[in-house]
């Protein structure tokens, strides 16, 4: 099963529609947000020693910290639409019961994997953006 059918399966499937209707109320709650970077750092320090993990470790690194800039309202220049779109991938990557579920070795996070990794394309502009902000924002 390639890439694409994989995306696909996931973003028909009930388990991404739940977390988007989840990441559109979290969304607009600063805890929430924090609280749901919390878990997802929680779980890439778990199964970060992966050699499968790590290939998106520094992916959600990235988006998370986009996130907390926003969350604590220091940063925001990103469309809301893209806050909600990172928000998603991030409860589906926390729900253990998903596509393919993550106890499954070997192959239960390989739907994280592929959503994780197109957000993280979908979102590329905005990535640039938050990171030419980032460094100019220390500048004087």
């Amino acid at each position: 099963m390639n890439t694409s059918n994989i995306l696909e399966k996931i973003l028909d499937s009930v388990f991404y529609n739940s977390s988007l209707k989840k990441a559109s109320r979290i969304s607009t709650n600063a805890v929430g947000i924090l609280t749901l970077l919390k878990g997802v750092l929680k779980k890439i320090q778990a199964e970060g020693k992966s050699t499968v993990m790590q290939s998106i470790t520094s992916k959600i690194m990235t988006l998370g910290k986009l996130l907390k800039f926003y969350a604590t309202g220091d940063y925001r220049g990103i469309d809301l639409k893209n806050v909600v779109i990172i928000i998603t991938a991030f409860v589906y990557f926390l729900s253990p019961v998903d596509l393919i579920p993550d106890f499954i070795p070997m192959l239960g996070f390989a739907d994280d994997i592929a959503l994780v990794t197109f957000v993280f394309n979908s979102v590329a502009e905005e990535i640039e953006k938050f990171e030419t902000w980032l460094l100019n924002r220390d500048i004087p």
